[in-house]
C-alpha cells in the first residue's frame, strides 16, 4: 500500500482502539496521541524503502507522521504535560534506554531490505517494547499502527517476511499498491478515524 494509506489506516486503527477501550478517557490530547502513534507505527516498516517510483510521496507520508507526532506532543504539553509527568515518575533511565532502542530500530529498518526484518512480528514486538520504555502512552497506538501496516501489506502481491528470520514470506495477492483497493482503504481509514473521533 502507499505511504498515505499506511498513515491514515494506522491513525484510524489506533483512534478506534483508543475510543473503544476507554471512551471516558478519550480527551482531545489522548486522541491526538493515539492518532499520531498509529500514524508513526503505520510508516515505521517502510523505513526500509530506499528507492521508489514515488520518492516524494513516500517522504511526505513520513513527514506527515512526524508532524502529527510533534503536534500531539505539543498539544499534550499545552494541556497538562501527561507525557512529561509520566516520564518524570518513571525516571530517565527507561526513557533513555527506550530512545536508544528506538534509534537502533530505525537504523536497522533503514538498512534492511524491503519487506524483510522491519515487516516482521519480531520488529513489531521490538518497536512496541522500545516505545513502551521511552513513552508508555504511545506504545499501544504505535503497535496498532504497525500491525495495521503488516495486515495491509499482506493484501499485496509481494510477500512479507512476518516470521523473520525465516526466509518464507506471506501474501494474499489480492491487490497492488496504489490501486483501487489502496484508494478504498484510504477512504475507509479516513471515515473510520472521523467516526472514532466523533
Amino acid at each position: 500500500m502507499t505511504g498515505r494509506t499506511h498513515v491514515v489506516v494506522g491513525a484510524a486503527a489506533a483512534l478506534v482502539a483508543a475510543s473503544s477501550a476507554m471512551p471516558e478517557a478519550a480527551t482531545v490530547p489522548a486522541l491526538a496521541l493515539a492518532a499520531a502513534g498509529g500514524a508513526a507505527g503505520g510508516v515505521f516498516p517502510d523505513l526500509d524503502v530506499k528507492s521508489s517510483a514515488h520518492p516524494l510521496r513516500d517522504r511526505a507520508a513520513r513527514v506527515a507522521a512526524a508532524a502529527m507526532l510533534a503536534g500531539a506532543v505539543a498539544l499534550d504539553a499545552a494541556q497538562g504535560e501527561t507525557l512529561l509527568r509520566a516520564a518524570a515518575a518513571r525516571g530517565m533511565a527507561p526513557v533513555a534506554l527506550g530512545a536508544v532502542a528506538l534509534a537502533g530500530l530505525f537504523c536497522a529498518a533503514r538498512l534492511s531490505a524491503h519487506r524483510g526484518p522491519s515487516h516482521s512480528l519480531a520488529a513489531l514486538a521490538a518497536l512496541a517494547a522500545a516505545t513502551w520504555l521511552a513513552c508508555p502512552p504511545l506504545a499501544a497506538p504505535v503497535a496498532i499502527g504497525m500491525a495495521s501496516h503488516l495486515v495491509l501489506d499482506l493484501l499485496n502481491k509481494r510477500p512479507v517476511r512476518l516470521l523473520w528470520p525465516l526466509s518464507r514470506g506471506f501474501c494474499l495477492g489480492l491487490c497492488s499498491s496504489g490501486g483501487v483497493v489502496d484508494a478504498c482503504l484510504l477512504v475507509g481509514g479516513l471515515l473510520a478515524g472521523v467516526r472514532a473521533v466523533l
